[in-house]
């Protein structure tokens, strides 16, 4: 049976697409533009992270894999018309980010700086604490807070993407690792309250209605 939406739902529903496919063109793109060369061993990039590898590739895969699963998560259609396989997709996605997240550790280790090192920690960590508790909350049947928990999980997963359409702005570049460092701890710092605000915007920005006093 087909689901017929509003018109103010369809409108959502159709930003919701472009945005998803905008993000995951520019993810592939900007994934391409640093990585091209890593599967070169003689390349500079392969040797680096030649002692942590295998760690690089288990994380890669499984990060991939959660941020393309978490758009699915995210379709109204899918879960109403497919409620099984939104599930099933839903703890695949919760498998690659308890797998994706705290590998990604050992392999910012190689990196020469101890604050990205730190920043991957402090991602890693608020990302699996909030899918943990979106997980928590379905278990339980709180389907309201599940969602509202996936809302403030996948950000920790863009700050991949949006981290590196920072980074290669020529005045952060000039910075070097300042300027890397600067960008990583804020885009971290952006996907931990941001979709608060997202969460709360209605809340925020409607009127309390003021009740009549009777006159006596």
């Amino acid at each position: 049976m087909s689901t017929i939406l509003a018109p103010g739902a369809r409108l959502r529903s159709q930003a919701k697409l472009v945005f998803f496919v905008v993000f995951g063109l520019v993810t592939v793109s900007v994934t391409y533009m640093k990585n091209a060369r890593i599967l070169d061993p003689s390349s500079d990039t392969a040797q680096h992270f030649a002692p942590v590898k295998w760690y690089l590739v288990a994380h890669a895969f499984f990060g991939a894999t959660a941020m393309l699963l978490g758009v699915f998560q995210f379709s109204n259609r899918l879960r109403a018309r497919y409620l099984k396989l939104h599930r099933v997709l839903g703890y695949v996605y919760v498998v690659s980010v308890f797998i994706s997240a705290p590998l990604a550790i050992p392999v910012a280790s190689r990196i020469d700086s101890l604050s990205l090192a730190a920043a991957s920690g402090v991602q890693s960590f608020g990302w699996m604490v909030t899918t943990a508790v979106a997980l928590y909350c379905i278990r339980h049947g709180n389907i309201a807070q599940h969602r509202r928990w996936m809302v403030r999980s996948y950000p920790f997963a863009m700050v991949f993407t949006v981290a590196r359409i920072i980074i290669p702005i020529p005045a952060i570049l000039r910075m070097g690792f300042t300027g890397i460092e600067m960008v990583v701890w804020t885009t971290i710092a952006m996907a931990a309250f941001l979709p608060n605000i997202v969460l709360e915007w209605r809340a925020i920005v409607t009127r309390p209605r003021v009740k009549a006093v009777a006159a006596d």
